[in-house]
């Protein structure tokens, strides 16, 4: 009887360190370019002029993928720049960080399919562009007045999420092609 509780705590903790490890490695895998722009930009965070709370914004470079934040932001409007706050319980090895408005140049760029954004390029750290909706930039750039360079040409830039565009495309088009062939057998399929 003691055994059998002994071994099915033993399994239980295992279960437990597997699934703690699992998620540390997301975590940490997830964070790197966030990581990388905290070498350059990392400081606690301060109480803002303004703040907005859930936004949205992709960090892409230094690697294939990108790391969408969406509704995951925190914004907040210094006089000399901007603090970026992953909330919790996202914010795992995501320390704030502030980035001084000298530092920051933007571009148009084409990445959400609803709306246009803005490509956000770091003196200290290019090698990683962060990515938000227009809207937010604007908001940025009037509480900053005219601090964050934007300019209106596109990014110069060449990497664009072509592919995923391209994925939800054919996505798109295999639900239309299924949802014809089930209006087309009379519903055969779902009978």
């Amino acid at each position: 009887m003691i055994a059998e509780l002994i071994e099915k705590l033993w399994l239980m903790s295992i279960g437990v360190g597997v699934f703690v490890g699992a998620l540390y490695v997301i975590y940490f895998r997830d964070s790197y370019r966030w990581r990388y722009l905290g070498e350059f930009y990392q400081a606690p965070w301060r109480r803002p002029i303004e703040t907005r709370y859930f936004q949205h914004a992709v960090l892409y470079g230094k690697g294939v993928a990108s790391k969408s934040y969406n509704g995951l932001l925190t914004m907040g409007v210094h006089e000399t720049g901007v603090a970026l706050s992953v909330i919790p319980p996202f914010s795992f090895f995501h320390k704030p960080l502030f980035i001084p408005y000298s530092e920051i140049k933007g571009w148009q760029q084409f990445w959400y399919l609803n709306s246009k954004s803005c490509e956000l390029e770091f003196k200290s750290a290019p090698e990683v562009k962060l990515v938000m909706p227009a809207s937010q930039v604007k908001w940025l750039q009037d509480k900053s007045r005219g601090q964050i360079e934007v300019v209106s040409q596109h990014s110069p830039h060449e990497q664009r999420p072509n592919i995923w565009y391209a994925i939800i495309v054919i996505h798109g088009l295999m639900a239309l092609g299924l949802l014809a062939y089930l209006v087309l057998s009379g519903g055969a399929l779902l009978a």
